[in-house]
């Protein structure tokens, strides 16, 4: 799964230290998300929008096309870019076997800002950089 070395790879990225990462959802603290509960803390929650696995004339596919996203959010428009950025750096053109998984690319696509949620959604004060990437993987039969 492109889900566990792309945790890896933000686990293990400098820059990124002191950050929480998630994979799909935001736990939730005192039965609130993340996001409305208060919590300052910079954090990460990645998830994968679909797969386009590549057609084999001998069998099962040998590498898919995984489109992933990753949020990015913060307390501060400066703190969330500066953290898309670090993000950016770690997982863009990146390959190699990242937790068993062997990546052939990771590639940037786009990236959504979304500055500042309103009191509508209880996020006041809360920045948010999305970003997409296209990640050529070798996918894992068991």
């Amino acid at each position: 799964m492109i889900e566990k070395a792309i945790y890896n790879i933000l686990s293990n990225t400098v820059g990124l230290a002191g950050v929480q990462i998630y994979f799909g959802t935001i736990p939730q603290v005192n039965g609130q998300s993340n996001s409305s509960s208060g919590n300052s803390n910079p954090y990460i929650v990645f998830y994968r929008n679909g797969t386009t696995p590549y057609d084999s004339k001998s069998g099962r596919s040998t590498l898919d096309d995984a489109d992933m996203q990753c949020n990015i959010f913060a307390n501060s428009a400066d703190t969330v870019a500066t953290y898309a950025e670090t993000v950016r750096g770690a997982l863009d053109r990146t390959s190699g076997t990242f937790n068993g998984i062997v990546v052939q690319s990771i590639q940037f696509t786009n990236e959504a800002t979304m500055f500042e949620f309103n009191d509508t959604y209880n996020t006041k004060g809360l920045f948010q950089i999305s970003q997409y990437y296209s990640c050529r993987v070798q996918p894992v039969y068991l």
